[in-house]
């Protein structure tokens, strides 16, 4: 039981430094968008094309943020989303945004972005054509050691500049700056697995390893006493079920751990 409890904590070790490997493993635009378009596909949408102009403003949004070091659709000094997109140059009908922090693979980032209903909605918006993502890697980002920001701006194209929306998370943007964003949200490690098609995995994950926790104390509570009387006998008579709880103890602890921030 405690090699099983060890090797979890070594897991979880691993597993939350994979950030800090994500920075120079898949976050390139060619896989953030071809994980996009997977999900796009599986939607019976049709595909994303990579805009120059699009990956401009959301590169120019992800070094912004990581050089000075906030986590906010809006900048501190008050560029909007949608300034970044028009500097560029690109005209837009309708533009979205997508924020994320701290995930070990560009996967991992669609995935965490699929799990929140508006961010998903940015990612299979019908009438999206256009994507461009913004990489910047932050040696200490908002105070939690190396991080991978990732900035992805959707944008419906227009011929001309007149009548454009901008959408955050999928939310109509007022004209005037507004404080009512959403609040980021993190996504644990089970929901990155299921890449958002199971709902109910981080609760029933959640509720195995509460119940898995309550029969243990409740099994052992009692018998402290004999515990200290008998010691290894009483392990020995009862292996494989204590062995069993350790095990879905750990491992969901392991997968209900925070994989990454988005917004």
């Amino acid at each position: 039981m405690l090699m099983i409890a060890g090797l979890g904590l070594f897991v979880n070790s691993l597993w939350s430094n994979s950030h800090v490997l994500g920075a120079n493993a898949d976050f390139t635009s060619n896989t953030l968008l071809s994980a996009t378009n997977q999900n796009r596909s599986a939607a019976n949408e049709t595909p994303l094309s990579i805009d120059p102009e699009l990956s401009a403003a959301a590169q120019a949004k992800a070094n912004d943020m990581a050089a000075h070091n906030y986590w906010a659709h809006t900048s501190p000094d008050g560029q909007t989303p949608w300034s970044f997109i028009t500097t560029s140059g690109y005209n837009y009908q309708q533009a979205g945004e997508n924020l994320a922090y701290g995930f070990g693979s560009a996967g991992d980032v669609v995935s965490g972005w699929m799990n929140s209903p508006e961010h998903r909605e940015n990612v299979l918006n019908a009438a999206y054509q256009n994507v461009g993502f913004g990489i910047a890697n932050s040696p200490n980002y908002q105070g939690h050691g190396p991080a991978t920001i990732v900035v992805a701006e959707y944008a419906q194209p227009s011929s001309s500049a007149a009548h454009i929306t901008f959408q955050v998370d999928n939310k109509p943007a007022p004209q005037v700056k507004s404080a009512h964003e959403l609040n980021a949200q993190a996504v644990s490690r089970v929901q990155v697995l299921t890449n958002g098609q199971a709902a109910w995995s981080l609760a029933l994950i959640s509720a195995l390893t509460g119940a898995a926790a309550t029969l243990f104390i409740l099994r052992h509570g009692f018998r402290v006493k004999r515990w200290l009387n008998e010691g290894e006998a009483f392990v020995v008579q009862h292996p494989y079920v204590d062995v069993a709880i350790v095990f879905i103890v750990t491992a969901g602890y392991i997968l209900t751990r925070t994989s990454g921030i988005i917004k």
